[in-house]
């Protein structure tokens, strides 16, 4: 009797995604921005969960009168003389005292060069010839319109030129800023 060998020579068809190691992604894992590695802290790092308002954390202005927290918590709601103040340390990057040089003289002159040519004196040319803050010449100087109208041509002349893939990237930042301030993003 002969024997009859038989050869599996079939492939099996796979009824399964195969596994990946590393799983394919749109962006360039090398060159991504994404791609960073995390700095370990030295020390201990101390984070602490997000929660609810304290009972102890009420401020003094809401508490009523005969509350008996302000005379437990009276060292959170101390005020300080003027002497306790003088030892205390600055706050760094707190201007005390405010600038208020500006006349109403300087304010006209202001609005004349602003608007005899908005774009030679420009916000901060007039800062900087004034030697105020850029934050008061807008404020003195305001909007023109002609100017305004001329930059928002200026703006749709640059936007006629955007590509499909632009505008719809535009567009998708917009939708999401506003689901970020209706908290659904």
């Amino acid at each position: 009797m002969s024997r009859l060998i038989r050869f599996s020579t079939g492939v099996r068809a796979y009824s399964q995604v195969p596994y990946e190691s590393v799983p394919r992604n749109r962006y360039n894992a090398k060159r991504s921005a994404f791609n960073f590695k995390p700095n370990p802290t030295h020390g201990l790092v101390h984070n602490p969960p997000a929660s609810a308002p304290s009972l102890k954390k009420t401020p003094r202005p809401f508490l009523p009168a005969k509350d008996p927290r302000i005379s437990v918590l009276a060292d959170t709601y101390k005020v300080y003389s003027p002497e306790e103040l003088q030892d205390m340390p600055l706050i760094v990057g707190y201007s005390q005292n405010r600038d208020y040089s500006v006349d109403g003289e300087t304010a006209l002159k202001i609005q004349k060069l602003r608007n005899e040519n908005p774009g030679q004196w420009t916000i901060s040319k007039l800062a900087k010839e004034f030697g105020i803050s850029q934050k008061i010449v807008n404020v003195i100087a305001g909007t023109n319109i002609q100017r305004r109208k001329q930059l928002d041509g200026e703006n749709l002349q640059l936007q006629a030129n955007w590509s499909k893939d632009k505008i719809q990237a535009r567009e998708d930042r917009r939708k999401r800023v506003q689901m970020w301030l209706r908290n659904e993003y």
